[in-house]
């Protein structure tokens, strides 16, 4: 692996200082996130009657995540995202052929019904296929990072596996950036190894940020190379210092930033034919040259939603042990509104899950 700018970023970050000024381009607002709802969210609350033919999950874990457009729209739940995992509290009276046992480990897929109403302790569900059923070999805090995160970067990762595959048939080495080094990022580094498989000695990734830190986790993660993006720097600088490290430019990228300055950069360095992958929760807007792309044959997508065959698949594949998780850290969920100040604020490296319950307490967990 190549360790480009490695040991002046380390020399930068134990003496503090810090060049980056924080782009808004990788910031989320926290305004809507009120002391109030984390409290009533953890507080003793009645438990909520089962439905007859669906289930009661006691929530004992929520990942810290946090959309942007919540804060467009004013959508404001007691806590925003949608990583749940907990235990089944009870089993509707009429549900037929149950497989469900009282205590089994479930993760909830995501459904705007259900976050809709926030992460309360107990969450009644009607339909039963709305939980899968968690591997006792998996905990039950990693697994409550799956339907978000997770998912998410498998999607990417798999449609961009095909792009991939068909420019092997052409060329010896593909180059993949990552825009975004948060938990997104971590995961699609984890991901590639796992669904690329044999075809990861050909293809290089990239992980492009303007944090120090989370680049420097990126890179104990397992990436080819990182590149820092300092928005300080002119834009011509950047462009350059992408180019000298993704040596004959990038294939596939996949923007999970999409703001308007990471798209104008992906642009600059894709290669003819390359694709670019957007996600993201920002509500940026760009101007793009349609005759560039068609001269070009390049092409921009959507990350699509992953469905339930993934979320499967990224259990089994965790519980197996074939698919490395992501550096981690679980809090109590008392300490919620300091963790969303420091999402909000791009303080965080790697994920962050919240605990219920009275020994909730704080502890990192690093597989590298």
């Amino acid at each position: 692996m190549m360790k480009t700018n490695l040991n002046e970023m380390e020399a930068l970050r134990k003496l503090g200082g810090d060049p980056i000024v924080q782009s808004s381009d990788y910031q989320v607002q926290s305004s809507h996130i009120h002391s109030s709802t984390i409290g009533e969210a953890n507080s003793s609350m009645p438990v909520p009657e089962t439905p007859s033919s669906g289930l009661t999950v006691k929530v004992n874990y929520v990942g810290a995540n946090f959309d942007e457009r919540q804060t467009r729209r004013k959508f404001t739940p007691k806590f925003p995202g949608n990583e749940i995992a907990g235990t089944i509290h009870s089993v509707g009276s009429s549900l037929p052929n149950s497989n469900y046992t009282v205590g089994d480990k479930v993760i909830i897929i995501p459904d705007e019904a259900i976050i809709n109403t926030g992460y309360t302790e107990y969450i009644p569900i009607e339909d039963p296929s709305n939980v899968i059923q968690v591997p006792n070999s998996v905990p039950l805090e990693v697994a409550a990072m799956l339907p978000g995160g997770a998912l998410t970067a498998y999607a990417a990762v798999s449609c961009a596996r095909h792009h991939i595959e068909k420019l092997l048939k052409v060329k010896s080495c593909i180059n993949v950036l990552i825009v975004g080094a948060g938990g997104l990022g971590l995961w699609t580094i984890k991901l590639a190894k796992y669904l690329l498989d044999n075809d990861c000695s050909s293809v290089r990734i990239f992980l492009a940020d303007n944090s120090i830190d989370k680049l420097l986790t990126a890179q104990d993660h397992g990436c080819y190379d990182i590149i820092h993006w300092n928005e300080e720097d002119h834009e011509q600088y950047i462009h350059e210092r992408t180019l000298d490290s993704c040596r004959g430019g990038v294939d596939v990228i996949i923007d999970y930033v999409g703001s308007h300055r990471s798209m104008q950069r992906s642009l600059k360095v894709l290669n003819r034919e390359g694709v670019i992958l957007v996600g993201g929760n920002s509500t940026s807007e760009t101007n793009i040259s349609l005759n560039a792309l068609a001269a070009k044959q390049q092409s921009i997508v959507g990350i699509p939603k992953g469905n339930v065959n993934q979320l499967i698949e990224l259990l089994n594949a965790v519980a197996d042990k074939q698919l490395e998780v992501p550096q981690y850290k679980v809090a109590p969920v008392e300490d919620a509104m300091q963790i969303y100040e420091d999402l909000a604020e791009c303080r965080l490296t790697g994920r962050v899950v919240f605990k219920y319950g009275s020994q909730s307490s704080e502890q990192e967990v690093d597989n590298h």
